[in-house]
C-alpha cells in the first residue's frame, strides 16, 4: 500500500504542476537590450571622445532602468512558463568591481530575483561569456560582460552539451566564435566577441538539445562591403558544431537566439565571395524555423524598438529573433511574439526590451 500511495502522490504531483503532462516542449528566446547605443563608443577618434560617448552610453543605460525592465520581462516568462529560455544582451556593469544603483547591475541577478518574486521557479542551466571589457574612466574601472545565458524550468533536468570538445574557443560553458569584429579606439582595439552554448534535456516525449546564440550585426562595418561576412562564419561554424558533435540519442535540436537576420536578406555577391546571410543557412541545412510552422500568416516582427524604449507605439519591423528545430513537430504548434504590446510597457513607459521575445509551444 505504501508503494502505491507512493505513486499516486508523485501522479499528483506531475498533475498539479503541469510538468510535462501533455508531452509538450515549449521554449523561448529573449534579448534583455543593454540598454544604450555603443556606435559612438566604438566610433570616438580622440581620448576625450571616447571617454565622453562612454559616459554617455552608461548614462543611456541607466535611464533604461533594468530593474524595472526586469519585472515585466520576469512576467513573460512566468506566463508562458517556457521549459528552456535562451537570453541574449546578459550585461554585467560594473564600477570598481563591483554592482551598485544603475547602470551598474548585473541583468542576470536582476531578472532571477525578479523571477523569484513572481513565484516562477528557474534555474541558470548554462552562460557562455562574450565581450568582457575594462574601461578606465575618470581614474574607475568601468567592467562590461556580455553573457548568453539558458535558464531551466525548475522541474527539468538540462546538463550542458560539452561544445568546447568541438576545437571551437571555450568560455565558460560555451564557445565564442573565431570569426569577430573588433574596433579601433583610443583605448585600444576592442573585440566583439559573440558565443553560443547548449544544453541537453528530456521534456515531454524525448530527447531535446537546446542551444542559444547571439550572432553579429548584419553590417558591423557599413564602409566594408565584406562585414557581412562575420555574422555569416559565426552561423557557419555554429551549424559545423551542431552537425559534427555527438548526439547519442538523437535529440531534437532546438537552435534559438537573436541572429540578427531576417527571412528578407538576400545572398550577397562580393568580388569573388558569395556571403549567405545566417537565417538562409539555417533553412539550407534543413532547420525550420517555428513561426513559419504556425496557422495564418502574421509578420511577428522582433526588432526594434527606439533605443531609449520611449516610443509610445511598437515600431518592431522585422524578425531577426528566431527559434528553429531540426525536426519539424509531428502535432500542433503554437508560437507567439512577446513583450510588443503597449500594456506590456512598465510603469514608467518603457518597453521591457528593444526586441520582443518569441515562445514556441511544440
Amino acid at each position: 500500500m505504501k508503494r502505491i500511495f507512493a505513486f499516486v502522490a508523485v501522479l499528483c504531483l506531475l498533475g498539479a504542476t503541469g510538468a510535462f503532462a501533455d508531452g509538450s516542449l515549449t521554449v523561448m528566446t529573449r534579448n534583455l537590450y543593454l540598454g544604450a547605443d555603443l556606435a559612438p563608443v566604438f566610433a570616438a577618434e580622440t581620448p576625450e571622445e571616447f571617454s565622453a560617448a562612454a559616459q554617455t552610453a552608461l548614462e543611456q543605460v541607466a535611464a533604461s532602468n533594468f530593474p524595472e525592465r526586469a519585472r515585466a520581462l520576469a512576467t513573460e516568462i512566468a506566463e508562458k512558463q517556457p521549459h528552456l529560455v535562451g537570453l541574449q544582451e546578459v550585461f554585467n556593469f560594473t564600477f570598481n568591481g563591483s554592482n551598485g544603483p544603475p547602470p551598474y547591475r548585473d541583468l542576470l541577478k536582476d531578472l532571477m530575483d525578479a523571477l523569484t518574486a513572481q513565484g516562477a521557479d528557474y534555474t541558470v542551466a548554462a552562460v557562455v561569456r562574450d565581450t568582457d571589457l575594462q574601461v578606465s574612466l575618470g581614474g574607475n574601472l568601468v567592467g562590461v560582460v556580455d553573457r548568453d545565458v539558458i535558464l531551466a524550468r525548475g522541474d527539468v533536468a538540462a546538463s550542458i552539451v560539452p561544445v568546447s570538445l568541438s576545437g571551437c574557443r571555450p568560455s565558460l560553458d560555451g564557445c565564442n566564435y573565431q570569426v569577430v569584429a573588433g574596433a579601433s579606439t583610443p583605448a585600444g582595439i576592442i573585440t566583439i566577441e559573440r558565443g553560443f552554448v547548449a544544453v541537453d534535456a528530456f521534456i515531454g516525449n524525448g530527447p531535446v538539445r537546446f542551444v542559444n546564440t547571439h550572432l553579429e550585426d548584419r553590417s558591423p562595418d557599413p564602409a566594408n562591403p565584406l562585414s557581412p561576412a562575420i555574422q555569416a562564419a559565426q552561423a557557419f561554424e555554429l551549424l559545423s558544431v551542431l552537425a559534427g558533435f555527438p548526439n547519442p540519442q538523437s535529440a531534437k535540436i532546438i537552435v534559438v537566439g537573436d541572429i540578427n537576420s531576417s527571412p528578407q536578406d538576400p545572398t550577397l555577391t562580393v568580388g569573388p565571395y558569395t556571403i549567405v546571410p545566417p537565417y538562409k543557412q539555417l533553412a539550407d541545412e534543413g532547420y525550420a524555423d517555428t513561426w513559419n510552422l504556425r496557422p495564418g500568416n502574421p509578420p511577428g516582427f522582433t526588432c526594434c524598438q527606439a533605443g531609449d524604449l520611449l516610443n509610445l507605439e511598437s515600431i518592431l519591423r522585422e524578425r531577426i529573433d528566431v527559434i528553429f528545430t531540426n525536426e519539424e513537430p509531428a502535432g500542433q504548434i503554437k508560437v507567439n511574439v512577446t513583450g510588443n504590446d503597449e500594456s506590456d510597457r512598465t510603469p514608467s513607459g518603457l518597453w521591457p526590451s528593444d526586441h520582443a521575445g518569441v515562445v514556441t509551444r511544440m
